[in-house]
């Protein structure tokens, strides 16, 4: 038997169980705090609900080694543009410090949402051209020690109106 067959054996797994993915996660999370400490792992999320508790929109969160990743923040086309946005933003932020995170990222789709961003004082550190669509793939970041980050020296390239 060659030594790679005592490794057992690869297999491409189309809709993997959950609990196989979460092996995989558990794995890389166990080596990464062999090499860089506890990383205080905690998920929260701020949830915009009608009186009745239905979900409307909000922010799906992941603290890890002191930094918050927003997963998804989402709101339905009949609620945006009144400031909803920003005050869910606003209390990710006041979470984020709370907990005493250094800073915050996330990826946004598109110039419209890149611009949304931007205006809440993150900065861009990252570009995928043409994810898809023609929209570029933005990853933004905001330092909570510093105040707010610096804006990236260019603005995204304005393509058209474009949705988040």
């Amino acid at each position: 038997m060659a030594p790679h067959d005592k490794l057992g054996r690869l297999s491409l797994e189309t809709d993997p169980p959950v609990s196989d993915v979460q092996a995989i996660e558990r794995g890389l999370f166990s080596y990464e705090e062999g090499r860089l400490g506890n990383p205080l792992y905690a998920h929260f999320a701020v949830m915009l609900r009608t009186d009745t508790g239905q979900i409307q929109g909000g922010a799906d969160c992941h603290v890890m080694w002191h930094r918050v990743f927003v997963k998804t923040l989402w709101l339905p086309e009949s609620l945006r543009g009144r400031g909803l946005g920003t005050k869910i933003m606003l209390d990710v932020e006041a979470e984020a410090v709370n907990r005493r995170c250094l800073s915050i990222w996330l990826t946004a789709l598109g110039d419209h949402a890149c611009h949304f961003y931007r205006r809440l004082g993150y900065s861009v550190f990252g570009v995928h051209e043409d994810y898809i669509g023609g929209q570029a793939l933005y990853s933004v970041r905001k330092d909570l020690t510093r105040g707010t980050s610096p804006p990236h020296p260019t603005s995204p390239p304005r393509r058209g109106r474009e949705g988040t």
